[in-house]
This record gives C-alpha cells, sequence and structure tokens, in this order.
C-alpha cells in the first residue's frame, strides 16, 4: 500500500487527507478488505504486507509534480489544474522498488492511495501480457509476472472502492470473451451483466453502471421493478431462467450504491468446475489469478 498523502504548509502541515476532512485510509482498507471476503463467499482474503506513507506528490506523464500551493490551488480553481492528469506509472513502481518486490512473491497486487488530481487510474496492470482493466496497461515493465495496481481516493468512501473493482471484474470477463456489447447476449458474462434498458428488455444481474432495471448511469435507486434472472446466478451453472421483480428494494438503501455492488458481487460465480461454454464457474479467479 503507497499512500501517498503530502503535506499542507498551507494547512497547518498536516497531510492532504487530514487538512482536508476526508476519511482515514487504513480505516478504508479495513473495510474494503472484509467487504471483498465477503462478498467472494471467503475466495478473496486480502492481507496488506505494508504501509509506505508518503509524503510526496507523484510525478505525471510529462514529468510535472505538483507543489502543495499548486494542488490546492487547482482543487479550488479547477481550470488551473495540470493536463495531462495521469501519474507516470513506471516511474513510481521503479521509485518504491515494487517490482522485486513482485518477483520474489512478496505482492501479489499493488494499492495507491491519493487525492483527486494526483492522477491514478483506477484499476491498471504492469507486466509480461498485461490487459485492460479499466486504466492503463504498462506491459513493459520488466516484472516475471502481471499484477493489477487498484487506485483508491481517501476523499471517497468504500462503496467507490467496491465500484473500481467491478469494473476491473467488467474489464477482465471483456478480456475473456474477446469483447462485450450490453445489447448482444453471445456469451455467459454479456448474460450475466444484462439489464433491461441496455439489452433489449433483458435482465439479469446488471452492470457496474447499470443495475437490471436502471435507465441511466449510476441508477442504482430506480424504483421501477423489472423481471430479472439476478437470482438464479447464486445457483450458477445450473441457471434454469426464472425471474422475478427487482428494483432498489432488492439490495436497499439508504446507501443504494454500495448495497447494489454488494448484491452485484455476491451473484458473481464463484464455485468449482467448468460450465459448457469451457470457461471456469468461479470467475473470481479470472479476476484475481492473473498469472497461469
Amino acid at each position: 500500500m503507497l499512500n501517498i498523502d503530502p503535506i499542507l504548509p498551507e494547512k497547518d502541515a498536516r497531510p492532504i487527507s487530514t487538512a482536508m476532512g476526508w476519511k482515514d485510509p487504513r480505516a478504508l482498507a479495513a473495510q474494503y478488505m472484509a467487504e471483498v471476503e465477503k462478498v467472494s463467499h471467503g475466495r478473496v482474503r486480502y492481507r496488506i504486507v505494508e504501509w509506505q506513507w508518503l509524503d510526496e506528490f507523484p510525478v505525471k506523464v510529462d514529468g510535472f509534480t505538483y507543489a502543495p500551493a499548486s494542488w490546492l490551488k487547482c482543487w479550488e480553481q479547477r481550470d488551473t489544474c495540470h493536463q495531462p492528469d495521469g501519474s507516470d506509472y513506471p516511474r513510481l513502481l521503479s521509485r518504491h522498488g515494487i517490482v522485486p518486490r513482485v518477483n520474489k512473491g512478496e505482492i501479489d497486487e499493488l494499492w495507491v492511495f491519493g487525492a483527486p488530481f494526483l492522477g491514478f487510474w483506477e484499476s491498471a496492470m504492469a507486466g509480461p501480457g498485461a490487459f485492460e482493466i479499466n486504466g492503463g496497461v504498462y506491459d513493459s515493465v520488466p516484472s516475471s509476472r502481471r499484477f493489477a495496481i487498484m487506485g483508491f481516493s481517501y476523499e471517497r468512501g468504500v462503496a467507490e472502492m467496491l465500484h473500481n473493482l467491478c469494473h476491473r471484474t467488467e474489464a477482465t470477463m471483456t478480456h475473456l470473451h474477446g469483447g462485450w456489447r450490453a445489447d448482444e447476449l453471445v456469451n455467459s458474462w454479456a448474460r450475466f451483466a444484462a439489464n433491461a434498458y441496455q439489452s433489449n428488455g433483458v435482465a439479469a444481474v446488471g452492470s457496474c453502471h447499470y443495475p437490471p432495471n436502471g435507465v441511466k448511469d449510476y441508477d442504482y435507486a430506480n424504483e421501477r421493478a423489472v423481471q430479472s434472472s439476478a437470482d438464479d446466478y447464486l445457483d450458477y451453472p445450473s441457471l434454469d431462467g426464472r425471474t422475478q421483480p427487482v428494483n432498489r428494494e432488492t439490495w436497499g438503501g439508504p446507501d443504494y450504491h454500495l448495497n447494489y455492488l454488494r448484491w452485484w458481487f455476491t451473484r458473481l460465480p464463484h464455485v468449482p468446475g467448468t460450465a459448457a461454454d469451457g470457461t471456469r464457474n468461479d470467475w473470481w479467479g479470472y479476476v484475481f489469478r492473473l498469472n497461469p
């Protein structure tokens, strides 16, 4: 875990997360790990082997680096923010000695906590054979195996952390199947992610942005009810086509975003064996076992 939390002299020499009244990265990490273990049915259990608390601004892809005053100005006046925004990931990995630790098997995944405008992807991948998981692809990084890099923000909450993982899951399954269109239910992933609005009236578990009954991005609190086969996926791969009405009360509030993602991940297939289409019944394995 790299917690990039620069000191702001202009804010009583406090780190950004504290000075801005944002969240404690340790608390967020603990809650996220507990959530992932629960929704994966115990399939995924994280252990943070080291925290690095860093009083530094990351270097951008063009060599630019914020100073405390210029970052504060960006936060207060968005038209002053630097472009391009993205951080130099290979440089970050090299500076903090990540690749040797990956090669030794000491770490399987890197997490980076940061503030807005520090330029981190929600999820990226590095190493030989890296592929797109909703962020940068750094396949020239000289590691012996590929690994995920999760970008989290202490400005936000655990719902957004699970949201990052949800997009990583979507991208991984899209990579596995060679593409994904919500209106073409041609493989097991597309059928799982179907939502009535985009999938010609067919609803299953939905996607990160579109719940089964949603009609726009992030429509987790929609009261509209649609017939969905979502609960059928609790018995995957033994699908019998049963449906039932779902709407926001199916996953519940008041935090419809967080509760929808919990509901969504719980239905992600997670049992041993191989389905009729040749894919594994444990889709968590595709998301987390990145190396054969």
